[in-house]
């Protein structure tokens, strides 16, 4: 049996090694012959591609997506403080966005814990969400002052539209699908970082980094046209958000984000 195979096997779904696979020689054949940004992108989203879309059927990734759908729909309803102290998140942590997101971490690992179950993919999208929620809350919260716990809520209630949610999910997926790809490349960017090599210095390496991210930025906007419509359809008009609604819904977004990439590169 093999050591991804044992890991499996005890709960913990690695993403993979794809330095073996002919996709990513690919990758680093782009990478060496100095393709652009979407070249390199699309490559390695399709490399990854596979092991993407195993791990995020963990249980550690899918409480992730079920926090990023349903979050808004708690916030808006009664009984909002009751539903957070259930997932360990204590009362006084709703008093600033540092805490509820201090309480969402700790909740997320609590879950691993209590189901045997991790994955690289799993932690790159609780890091995803935090990162989404921190952002998008202080967008609608004010600036002058520390805000209260109700406006905390309605600020986070306030995803529970079409449009709001589309927002919020385009940040996830592009968050998560740029430390996806990051988490393969960063290590083969580094051996191509040098003299006479593709990147001379860190600080291109660096600002790659950042064009990639960009790029993924602009790619996730076909996931934020497709999530309002799916929200107000499945939550609203259906009344049909279940477990296998989000598995959908999250497999969909990454088919869109893949199919995205390679659209723009064949553009580029």
């Amino acid at each position: 049996m093999t050591l991804q195979a044992r890991e499996e096997l005890m709960g913990h779904i690695r993403l993979g090694t794809l330095p073996r696979s002919r996709k990513w020689r690919e990758v680093v054949n782009l990478i060496a012959t100095d393709a652009s940004v979407e070249e390199i992108a699309e490559a390695a989203a399709e490399a990854s591609d596979k092991d993407l879309a195993r791990a995020s059927r963990d249980p550690r990734f899918q409480f992730v997506s079920d926090l990023l759908v349903r979050l808004p729909l708690l916030a808006r309803a009664p009984g909002f403080e009751d539903a957070l102290a259930d997932l360990g998140i204590a009362t006084s942590e709703l008093g600033s966005v540092t805490g509820l997101l201090a309480g969402l971490d700790r909740a997320v690992d609590g879950r691993s814990f209590d189901l045997r179950s991790s994955s690289d993919a799993g932690e790159l999208a609780k890091v995803a969400l935090l990162e989404s929620l921190s952002v998008q809350l202080h967008d609608r919260l004010p600036s002058l002052f520390e805000p209260t716990p109700q406006e905390i809520r309605q600020a986070l209630a306030s995803f529970a539209s079409g449009d709001a949610f589309a927002r919020l999910a385009r940040d996830f997926f592009a968050r998560l699908t740029y430390r996806s790809l990051d988490y393969y490349l960063s290590r083969e960017l580094a051996n191509h970082t040098g003299e006479d090599r593709r990147f001379s210095t860190d600080a291109q390496r660096v600002a790659f980094q950042q064009a990639l991210a960009q790029h993924t930025f602009e790619v996730s906007r076909i996931v934020e046209e497709y999530a309002g419509g799916w929200y107000g359809k499945t939550v609203w008009q259906k009344q049909a958000l279940d477990r296998d609604a989000i598995d959908k819904f999250t497999a969909y977004a990454f088919k869109k984000m893949r199919s995205e990439f390679g659209r723009r590169r064949a553009v580029a």
